[in-house]
């Protein structure tokens, strides 16, 4: 059940661009990594390790005094055990920490005439209605009845968005995957 509250929206977070994250909003533990992300390192009690990286389209990051270290396809908890494993060598009892600071590996693309297209990074779990408000609604002239979604380049389901915040067919709200698209003509 939704839980709704009677304070106003914070117009500064209404105005973030899509992927970047809210100072101190943590990923899920599941996230995964990829090329492009934006991270923080840092290691307890040993600034001269610390810095921002962005993931490398080669999946790597080149750590200062350690080396490059693969961070595509890791979880940062994963990243972490990797820095501290590579830093062994340097440090008596490493203790790293990331936080990701831009998500930017993950897509999911809006097209057609009756909505705003382009490219929404994918930062948390995102359904599709929370999609289509997050590219600003539809335009006038919508077709409404008929936003097809694309999943591995195939059709995957076509929806009626009046039926959809009606309360029909709740399970068309479907969280939206990376490279998903949206189509509405």
């Amino acid at each position: 059940m939704p839980v709704t509250t009677d304070a106003p929206a914070d117009p500064a977070k209404l105005a973030e661009p899509a992927g970047i994250k809210a100072p101190g909003e943590p990923v899920p533990d599941t996230f995964v990594l990829g090329a492009e992300d934006q991270i923080m390192v840092s290691m307890w009690d040993e600034p001269k390790f610390d810095g921002g990286y962005v993931i490398r389209p080669d999946g790597k990051i080149m750590v200062k005094l350690i080396g490059e270290i693969q961070a595509a396809g890791l979880t940062p908890v994963q990243l972490c055990d990797a820095i501290n494993k590579a830093s062994a060598s340097l440090l008596k009892t490493p203790r790293c920490n990331i936080n990701v600071t831009g998500v930017h590996s993950k897509h999911v693309y809006f097209d057609g005439e009756g909505i705003s297209p382009g490219a929404m990074d994918l930062v948390i779990p995102t359904h599709l209605l929370e999609g289509i408000s997050a590219r600003g609604g539809f335009k006038d002239f919508a077709d409404k009845k008929h936003i097809k979604i694309l999943r591995d380049g195939k059709l995957f389901m076509t929806v009626n968005y009046k039926d959809l915040i009606s309360g029909k067919n709740p399970e068309k709200n479907i969280l939206l995957q990376d490279k998903d698209h949206v189509i509405v003509n």
